[in-house]
């Protein structure tokens, strides 16, 4: 058998792979190891224990937020922009829904990278909230507000919810939201 070249972006991206599978909290050193056909010391190699693996895919999927986040919103209007972050972190959390609670484990890790990534993510939403002539407070209140529902969604969706409603689907009570999230906002002039 050929032998691989194991680095910690293909364990990161097996971690992913996996979890879609056989769910996050069952990714493990031997389940990886199986995945790649080695043994599970040579994992030893690349990371000390499984929350280092969860820390780097952490990391990874905040960069990859960032980017996601940032194309979607540039060169939009604030509104726009403020709705292309919902939508686009939307589906950034159904692209990666296996390991989505990862992003949310910054204040955890004590990890100084994926503190400021994720503080990135967080100034994306407040510099457009910076073009409404709002206070300093109420840019971080709105901000909280807007981030907490739209990771609020995306949780309740994970778990099963809005599964069975009716003639109206998830996507249009996603838009209703951030509809009435925004209207606020578009009353007030950039």
């Amino acid at each position: 058998m050929a032998r691989i070249a194991l680095t910690r972006e293909k364990i990161v991206q097996a971690t992913i792979e996996l979890a879609g599978t056989i769910g996050l909290g069952n990714v493990s050193f031997p389940r990886l190891a199986e995945y790649f056909g080695i043994k599970a010391p040579s994992l030893y190699n690349h990371f000390k224990n499984m929350e280092e693996v969860r820390v780097a895919t952490a990391v990874y999927l905040q960069r990859a937020l960032n980017y996601e986040l940032t194309h979607a919103m540039v060169g939009l209007n604030p509104l726009d922009a403020l709705r292309a972050y919902a939508e686009s972190y939307k589906k950034f959390a159904e692209q990666y829904e296996s390991v989505y609670e990862l992003v949310n484990v910054i204040h955890q890790t004590n990890n100084a990278e994926l503190e400021f990534l994720a503080k990135e993510n967080i100034r994306l939403v407040r510099r457009s909230l910076d073009n409404f002539n709002l206070t300093e407070d109420e840019n971080f209140h709105i901000s909280r507000m807007f981030r907490s529902t739209l990771h609020g969604f995306i949780t309740l969706t994970q778990l099963g919810y809005f599964r069975n409603s009716g003639s109206i689907s998830k996507e249009e009570s996603f838009d209703y939201m951030v509809n009435q999230l925004l209207a606020p906002l578009a009353l007030r002039k950039p």
